[in-house]
């Protein structure tokens, strides 16, 4: 493998005003002859160091001939220079089909890497930067914008291992340490992300991505007024820094100052429409402050732009699910799957959506696809096991829920499937085990766990304590079949041989006569109970 010296781009990480390269004033096509003239005008100009008119020159001869690589590839050059990233990305990527020499093509790729890492494109920084490390492994620009690509992508390990090939590079380069803190921070490592940011700012202090990295420490941190501050210092450096636009946003608002946050989010979306951390800036203020509807456009994007956010994945879900809007939900986390068929929480949620809609089979399949993707996701396990429990697959279902379960041992809904299968499975012991805990935990609301619950006293003829957790269930879902029938069961329970006796008899009489018609009318056919509640209804006793 040939290689090639790091190429000098140190304009190139600068982020400078958007400098225009009008095409010369001309009335027709120009003519060979024409082109001959401008390009050596070009280089004239390019040597004097007018790179704004060389590149004028170039521009017109490209809007005759569009297909000339080696003049596109010049234009390219003097984007970079003059720092114009994006610009330069899109040059250099029109030329690149046209390049034969292998030191342009290397140019091309490590360019492309680094203007897409800078403009929030980070797949494609990923894309191009394993392409220009094949050319150039001793880049150490190429390293910290691959690493950059797939700390925003989720690669955290690769992206950890590049950014500190990259300080092996350049030990003294202040964006590298900064790349190592994205890293971190990606991770969740706040600690080590901090110090890496602090040591790129000692290196060197103008480095806008690394306030902007401190910024979103002080964020997650709840310091919001230093998160103002670090954000803002970045903006002061960079005013083409969308991140910090959305953290100092995102900071407003949480200090309570809406007008200054919709400001900081609009800025942040304009300057550039298409990065995903706006996008989900812009969501997550929407949503804390009841606007949905914007919030799930906005969470939708994000995800379409990076489908590796995957936090946005939880809130938008949450929108989604409360207006059932399935179909939207489906679209997509369809579309997610279908590109990125390896993200875990995506086969998840196309579950949910496939749930909401009916759909058991295929909801059944993304969960089980979840699961192997990522076995410590314990809602997919969860989620597998509820359906397999409805579909009578009851050993099945215990080991989904049980793995749920050894996961989150404290989640109520985990506990409240796992004690219902286990009570389907025969197994009353731990049924009420688990539905106990379940069912203590705080702000418990679940008809389901508290007549099975029920149903697990009933049978252990504590019928008196049965009673108040059946009460519970039928005023939380008067419809609920089962917990009449257990209802009714548990008041039958506490009357004795030979009674009705006293007025407390009586009274369980009417509830034996009320929950057992109740039970039959929403679907729970008991014969024996039927027949106790005729003859307890006609004034005779237990026999």
């Amino acid at each position: 493998m040939k290689t090639f010296p790091a190429l000098k781009l140190a304009v190139s990480l600068m982020v400078v005003a958007s400098v225009a390269l009008p095409a010369l004033a001309t009335q027709d096509k120009l003519s060979k002859k024409d082109v001959t003239k401008y390009v050596r005008e070009a280089e004239k100009e390019y040597k004097k160091g007018d790179l704004q008119k060389a590149g004028g020159f170039y521009f017109t001869v490209l809007d005759s001939f569009p297909e000339m690589t080696d003049v596109r590839f010049k234009l390219a050059q003097i984007y970079r220079e003059l720092g114009e990233m994006a610009n330069a990305a899109a040059a250099y990527e029109e030329a690149l089909p046209g390049l034969e020499n292998e030191e342009e093509i290397a140019e091309a790729y490590e360019v492309l890497t680094i203007a897409n890492a800078r403009t929030a494109n980070y797949a494609k920084a990923v894309e191009y930067g394993r392409k220009a490390r094949e050319m150039n492994p001793e880049s150490a620009d190429v390293a910290i914008g691959l690493a950059m690509g797939l700390a925003k992508t989720g690669q955290l390990t690769e992206a950890a291992e590049i950014a500190r090939e990259a300080l092996v590079l350049a030990p003294d380069s202040a964006l590298a340490h900064n790349t190592l803190g994205e890293a971190a921070l990606a991770e969740g490592n706040l600690d080590e992300a901090s110090a890496s940011f602090t040591k790129a700012l000692e290196l060197d202090a103008n480095t806008a991505e690394a306030h902007a990295g401190m910024a979103e420490i002080q964020f997650q941190r709840e310091e919001y007024p230093a998160a103002v501050d670090s954000a803002t210092k970045a903006l002061e450096l960079n005013d083409q820094l969308t991140r910090a636009y959305g953290i100092r946003g995102k900071a407003n608002n949480a200090q309570g100052k809406r007008q200054e946050a919709q400001a900081d989010l609009s800025m942040a979306i304009t300057v550039n429409p298409d990065d995903p951390d706006a996008n989900l800036a812009y969501a997550q203020v929407n949503h804390s402050q009841g606007n949905n509807g914007q919030a799930a456009n906005y969470y939708a994007k994000a995800i379409a732009l990076n489908p590796n956010l995957t936090v946005a994945y939880e809130p938008l879900v949450e929108i989604y699910v409360a207006q059932q809007r399935y179909s939207e939900l489906t679209q997509v986390m369809g579309q997610v799957v279908a590109t990125n068929p390896d993200i875990a929480m995506a086969h998840l949620y196309l579950g949910m959506a496939n749930e909401g809609t009916q759909q058991t089979d295929e909801a059944l399949a993304e969960f089980t696809k979840a699961a192997e993707l990522d076995d410590s996701l314990g809602e997919a396990h969860y989620h597998r096991g509820k359906i397999l429990r409805k579909q009578k697959q009851t050993a099945d279902a215990l080991v989904a829920l049980q793995k749920a379960e050894s996961l989150d041992g404290e989640n109520a809904d985990y506990l409240t499937e796992l004690g219902v299968a286990y009570y389907e499975g025969g197994q009353l012991e731990p049924a009420m085990t688990a539905l106990e805990k379940a069912v203590n935990s705080p702000d418990y609301v679940n008809a389901l766990g508290w007549a099975y619950y029920g149903v697990t006293l009933k049978d252990s003829q504590r019928y008196a304590e049965a009673v108040g957790y059946f009460d519970k269930a039928v005023e939380a879902f008067p419809n609920f079949g089962l917990a009449h029938w257990g209802l009714a069961w548990s008041a039958f329970g506490q009357i004795k041989s030979g009674c009705p006796c006293t007025p407390e008899d009586e009274a369980l009489v009417v509830l034996i006569v009320d929950h057992s018609a109740k039970a039959l009318e929403y679907g729970v056919n008991d014969p024996g109970l039927t027949e106790r509640a005729d003859i307890l209804g006609k004034g005779e006793k237990v026999n």
